[in-house]
């Protein structure tokens, strides 16, 4: 004896004229397909369009985060607004946020595009260097430091 929920699907499946053997066959009743969408799709409106990353202070920073090996969420997390953070875009106020203690998250968070892993490479001695050497290079109006989760590190 199961729920009442368990009984009642039971049912309905005994009631149900399609079974495993007339699917396999294809031999199924025929379903009707959904209703085509309207031609009439609106387009995006402009701000929601981002900018291809091609300015000169876009790819200064980002020829300084390759040199220098380190990582930013920006990259990591495929943010599409980076154009217009790095480049500094139409306000002129250029930000970059770096990533410290690598670019490999011990987490999975399924919303995130940051890599993952149970044992991510050691942390880099150097990268505190790194780090302070690319924000005196940039000269930038706004710098965040962010960090991956490291739970195979002690506290």
């Amino acid at each position: 004896a199961g729920s009442p929920r368990l009984e009642a699907l039971r049912s309905q499946l005994e009631d149900d004229e399609d079974n495993l053997h007339d699917f396999a066959l294809e031999q199924r009743p025929v379903r009707r397909k959904a209703a085509p969408r309207s031609a009439k799709i609106l387009p995006k409106p402009k701000w929601i369009k981002a900018a291809p990353a091609t300015s000169e202070n876009y790819k200064a920073l980002r020829q300084t985060v390759r040199d220098l090996g380190l990582a930013t969420v920006c990259e990591e997390a495929k943010c599409p607004n980076i154009g217009e953070c790095w480049g500094g875009g139409d306000d002129g106020t250029a930000t970059a946020t770096i990533m410290i203690m690598g670019d490999t998250c011990t987490r999975g968070c399924s919303f995130c595009s940051v890599k993952t892993s149970r044992a991510p490479p050691p942390l880099d001695p150097e990268e505190p260097n790194k780090v302070a050497e690319a924000i005196h290079k940039w000269g930038l109006d706004y710098v965040v430091l962010t960090s991956v989760d490291r739970d195979d590190l002690e506290d």
